[in-house]
């Protein structure tokens, strides 16, 4: 007999809650790549786009490149000249803010 084990209840992901208070739909590609510039710091869409592959999350750089423009444009990434992308400070304290109530 198999015995099925109830559902568990999914954890606060900050990313998540960095994007509901931004106003942005969470995507599984937002919340991966925020999460990955939260690990990195500061890359390119080509380097998030290689950090991402490695693993096997199927995501283009398209898919990549355009999710930073959104994200920059919502005010959570910024940009330097080198086109690397990095948390907005605002969006770093969020995230810790977030990580302190769970």
């Amino acid at each position: 007999m198999k015995v099925s084990t109830p559902p568990q209840p999914r954890l606060p992901r900050p990313a998540r809650q960095l994007l509901e208070h931004a106003g942005l739909r969470s995507s599984l590609p937002r919340l991966n790549i925020l999460d990955a510039l939260v690990i990195c710091g500061k890359a390119t869409a080509v380097e998030l786009h290689a950090y991402l592959e490695e693993p096997g999350l199927p995501i283009s750089l398209s898919c990549v490149s355009q999710t930073l423009r959104r994200l920059h444009l919502s005010g959570l990434l910024e940009r330097d000249t080198n086109k690397r992308y990095s948390l907005a400070p605002g969006a770093v304290a969020a995230m810790g803010k977030s990580n302190e109530l769970h």
